[in-house]
């Protein structure tokens, strides 16, 4: 099958760009299939990021249709799925508020999915817009009386959304932005609607933290661009941008919370030297580091399966802890299928009774878990481990976790 390549740098346009990881065909992560579809075949790409030896971006390699990777099947993600995400988009409305006042203020969140972040920006006396690439979403948030349109946000899509909303005081794209086929043109978009004086939001995985600590499974074909700060910072600076703000968190195992403002604002830009050079000591921008990195993966993955198939031969159950996008392509790389891994279970409700891409595993209710006297779970949300270990030893004392 041929596939349709990048074959320039999406920040800077040069064509110096090199293979960093090659972690195999993987299918969508975020593609989770109703039973009656089962013997629908999952599409199939190459999951390579290059890094372009001019600017550094880093980037994934193969062009996928953003419609097949939201719309083909109902996207099952929602910002309200777990105590740990709302306590987290709270705290950000808080944030905004507190920085901004955004009573009255007109706020457009690009990547707006169930509308839990919107509803509270609302809440709290903002004149907000929501705009989503998922219908589904779309929808879920028209029935929580959210003003929201359906759009795969970039250039052209906001001359639309201007002409109807006009501008806004604040843009957030929150998780979104990386999933941008055209990072350029999704910021040029953002410049068009936002006033003169406005704020562009966005928080995205720290690429840094991941490579650090082995954590390849934030990499799948819905993230297109794979943000470090120097990276960020480029991005920004090429569509006429500059940094306001730029600080670290804990969501996704490791976020940066940007806040950017127009290059002709008269806000002073940054300092980002400090991140920047933990990034270079860290050899984040150098390609022998990633062989490096890949052959620590590949041991970790050869004693993982080891384990796991003494388990089976011993005669227990191995399940999975959270269907999220990360769980694919960890279990994709892995070869970890339906075969081994028994049912996995998830809190969602839009996750519930459909299958894994690729491994095919039925995902099920928490409570699946009451029906084994003894039972392995390997952990796949690790980002939140803490928190479902507590939860899943109140349904079942008896659980033993396989760690990542």
């Amino acid at each position: 099958m041929k596939y349709k390549s990048r074959n320039k740098c999406l920040c800077c346009n040069e064509k110096n760009i090199s293979e960093i990881i090659n972690l195999g065909l993987h299918s969508f992560a975020d593609r989770f299939i109703p039973v009656n579809k089962s013997d629908q075949k999952d599409p199939m790409y190459p999951l390579i990021l290059d890094i372009c030896r001019k600017c550094s971006f880093i980037q994934s390699r193969i062009i996928t249709d953003p419609k097949h990777r939201y719309i083909d099947l109902d996207y099952s993600y929602t910002s309200d799925n777990s105590k740990y995400s709302r306590n987290h988009w709270i705290k950000f409305a808080n944030m905004l508020d507190k920085k901004f006042n955004i009573k009255k203020k007109k706020i457009i969140e690009i990547g707006s999915n169930d509308g839990f972040l919107s509803s509270i920006l609302k809440e709290k006396g903002a004149d907000v817009l929501a705009v989503d690439a998922s219908k589904f979403m779309v929808n879920i948030c028209k029935k929580k009386k959210i003003n929201s349109i359906h759009s795969i946000f970039d250039f052209s899509q906001s001359k639309k959304i201007k002409m109807k909303y006009g501008e806004a005081d604040i843009i957030i794209a929150n998780n979104v932005f990386n999933h941008s086929n055209e990072p350029n043109n999704f910021v040029k978009g953002v410049n068009n609607l936002l006033k003169n004086d406005g704020k562009f939001i966005f928080e995205q995985p720290n690429f840094t933290k991941g490579v650090l600590s082995l954590k390849f499974d934030q990499i799948y074909h819905e993230h297109i661009s794979y943000f470090t700060a120097k990276n960020i910072d480029s991005i920004l600076r090429y569509n006429d941008f500059k940094i306001m703000n730029i600080s670290k968190n804990d969501y996704h195992g490791g976020s940066l919370r940007t806040i950017a403002v127009k290059k002709k604002s008269k806000i002073t830009s940054f300092n980002l030297s400090m991140l920047i050079n933990f990034e270079k000591k860290k050899n984040i921008y150098k390609i022998n580091h990633y062989k490096k990195m890949m052959n620590k993966i590949d041991d970790k993955k050869k004693s993982l399966l080891k384990k796991i198939d003494k388990h089976i031969k011993d005669g227990n159950v191995i399940c999975g802890i959270g269907a999220g996008a990360k769980s694919n392509t960890f279990l994709t790389y892995y070869g970890l299928g339906n075969d081994r891994v028994k049912f996995i279970t998830d809190s969602s409700k839009f996750k519930q009774n459909k299958l894994t891409p690729v491994s095919r595993i039925l995902i099920k209710d928490d409570n699946e878990l009451k029906k084994y006297n003894k039972i392995f779970c390997i952990i796949l949300s690790w980002n939140i481990s803490d928190l479902i270990i507590k939860k899943i030893k109140k349904i079942n004392k008896n659980i033993e976790f396989i760690y990542t």
